[in-house]
């Protein structure tokens, strides 16, 4: 079957970029880029002198091609700001997926017949080629230049050539994309800038892999040019805001979406516009790994102004692995064997409530310093603080703090291991600290410098009766606040207004209930399994009818005694086939109108979404060990 198309006619062979890393390792990234130049251009380099380069003349399998500078400019900035650069088959995809679109819009063929054509599996009529030639193809984050550079091959294949525009705010990624886009012949606009205030230039297709910076990591000046040039909240992501600029910018967008834009309430705007002013004409991700090295999960898609939305799909297997007669098929609206279409949620059953109904859901207190507020105590009145080290406080000046789940042992047993620094009345002690605290430049912070005083976390709020994790892997529960601790952000907090908190935590830990909030999960990054709940999405899971609940309660109270203090492991499966935790999954299952059967489904599924967690966290973990041993690391 056919594979998809690269920089170079024949595939180089793997080992081949990773030697030439290692031999560039240690170099400094501007001389190491003029030394990949150099050898890939044809005019020498003492370094990689015995590599060879893959050319028409000679496709040999080793050879080194265009990616090496990409992946050059990768290593140098080590996902500074949130960037982690795209791999090529999935560029291959999103380029094909775009250009076809784009070139539909321009007069040439359907979607289907220009993805066919792109990939190769179907001879390019002249009006695609007459629909490509002079598009401009803009990348306002252009990285290494890994999607211009798919475009213009797949285009140059068609006989096509390309208007490429390039916008990155590192100087060695548009060093990087410049000499990439060379080497294909192309004399394309690359130029440095902040995709965030730089003027954009016009273009027909926009193609872009936003960087992955959570909210919490964008530094102050960026985040306030991001909400008064976007519209979002502060707590949108940096990709959020980059995405609904494109959004806006071009009529054709084919982006790399992190899941999170997906699933966060701050990115509900962004989503809205999407679906009133068009519709995804592809939406496509893996269950069995993640997209990049080190990145969250993501899916490729692609936006078209004016359009109707077709149903996302999954691959079974990783993007990199499809066919192009595969890709072909997906593009006619016959997802194969391997792709799947992702069947929409599950309607919430008659009657069924949802959980903002029966209880408040809260976003668990954030500090913007753990180091400073967060205390592990040492005995008596001496605590150790991350920034500061061992300081004495009063009793009242900290409160106990149930810190994350794995400090959660059983859903009412927990492991004290941190106290947070939160004092009602000050003591001198306190004020002492606080002291210390300003000349560390804690108060400086923006998370901490926006609070009055700003040492005063969460005034006024009492602990939460019911928490649920806000990152989540294998093990997984709602944990009963039996004795009042304060939570953190690696928690929610619930305060149920119509149930019981003992009834509120045994429910939200049957599979049904978890297995709803992990299909709105996120994955973190790729090389961890854990999900990602965002407060919005547990808000909205259906829960069972509390009218319903006293006709039961009996069975409940005896599930809530088996279960309360038995520890809950990683080992899912185990934990699942407790008896007491499937007549617990049975009874909250019948409650939401769920016949057994179904039940098992529910269980079975998490139990797969679990597993795939996992392997897409292991898939990553051996690309980015791959990669250090490209880069001479131990």
């Amino acid at each position: 079957m056919a594979r998809l198309r690269r920089d170079a006619p024949t595939p180089p062979h793997e080992d081949a970029i990773p030697e030439a890393l290692r031999r560039l390792a240690g170099v400094p990234a501007a001389r190491a880029l003029a030394e990949a130049t150099a050898h890939l251009s044809g005019a020498g380099s003492v370094l990689l002198e015995d590599l060879p380069v893959a050319s028409e003349a000679m496709p040999l399998p080793g050879a080194l091609d265009g990616r090496l500078l990409d992946a050059l400019a990768a290593r140098a900035l080590r996902g500074a700001r949130g960037a982690v650069f795209t791999a090529s088959e999935e560029g291959c995809v999103l380029a094909a997926f775009g250009l076809a679109a784009a070139a539909e819009r321009r007069g040439g063929p359907g979607l289907a017949g220009g993805v066919a054509a792109l990939l190769g599996t179907e001879r390019a009529s002249p009006t695609l080629r007459g629909a490509l030639d002079g598009l401009v193809l803009l990348d306002p984050a252009c990285g290494g230049g890994a999607l211009l550079a798919a475009a213009q091959v797949l285009a140059g294949a068609v006989g096509a050539r390309l208007d490429l525009r390039g916008l990155d705010l590192s100087p060695i990624a548009v060093r990087a994309t410049s000499a990439r886009l060379a080497l294909l012949g192309v004399d394309a606009v690359v130029r440095r800038g902040d995709a965030l205030s730089a003027a954009w230039p016009a273009c027909d297709l926009l193609l872009m892999n936003p960087p992955f910076l959570r909210h919490e990591a964008m530094p102050p000046a960026w985040k306030e040019r991001a909400v008064q040039r976007t519209g979002l909240s502060r707590q949108a992501d940096l990709s959020a805001h980059l995405v609904r600029l494109a959004l806006r910018h071009a009529p054709v967008c084919g982006l790399v979406l992190p899941r999170a834009l997906e699933v966060s309430r701050s990115a509900a705007p962004l989503r809205d516009e999407a679906a009133r002013r068009g519709g995804f004409r592809l939406a496509i991700r893996s269950r069995a790994a993640g997209s990049f090295a080190a990145s969250v999960e993501t899916s490729l898609a692609v936006w078209v102004e004016g359009a109707a939305a077709v149903p996302g799909v999954e691959a079974t297997v990783p993007l990199a692995e499809l066919t192009a007669q595969e890709l072909a098929d997906l593009a006619s609206g016959r997802p194969g064997r391997r792709i799947r279409v992702v069947r929409p949620a599950r309607r919430a059953p008659a009657g069924a409530r949802k959980l903002s109904d029966v209880c408040e859901v809260r976003f668990g207190i954030k500090t913007g310093a753990n180091g400073f507020f967060h205390l592990q105590p040492l005995g008596g009145d001496r605590y150790r603080s991350g920034v500061a080290g061992e300081v004495r406080l009063e009793p009242g000046d900290v409160a106990p703090l149930l810190s994350g789940l794995r400090d959660a042992i059983a859903p009412e047993v927990a492991r004290l291991a941190w106290v947070l620094f939160r004092p009602g009345d000050p003591s001198a002690r306190a004020l002492a600290y606080v002291r210390l605290g300003e000349e560390l430049g804690v108060n400086r912070r923006a998370s901490c410098a926006a609070r009055r005083p700003w040492w005063r976390i969460a005034p006024g709020r009492s602990p939460a009766p019911v928490l649920y994790p806000a990152k989540v892997g294998t093990r997984a529960f709602a944990f009963h606040n039996r004795e009042g601790l304060l939570e953190d952000k690696k928690w929610h907090a619930l305060f149920p207004r119509e149930i019981d908190p003992w009834w509120l935590a045994l429910l939200l830990s049957a599979t049904p209930l978890r297995l709803a909030v992990e299909r709105g999960a996120r994955q973190l990054t790729g090389s961890q399994a854990i999900a990602d709940i965002d407060a919005g999405v547990l808000a909205a899971i259906p829960f069972p009818d509390p009218d319903r609940l006293g006709r039961v309660e009996e069975t409940f109270r005896l599930l809530h005694v088996a279960l309360a203090r038995d520890p809950v492991t990683t080992d899912l499966p185990a934990m699942l086939d407790r008896p007491a935790q499937r007549e617990l999954d049975l009874a909250t299952g019948a409650l939401l109108g769920l016949s057994p059967r179904a039940v098992e489904r529910e269980r079975r599924d998490l139990r797969e979404r679990t597993a795939e967690r996992l392997a897409r966290g292991a898939a990553v973990r051996r690309a980015i060990a791959r990669e250090g041993r490209g880069a001479g690391a131990p």
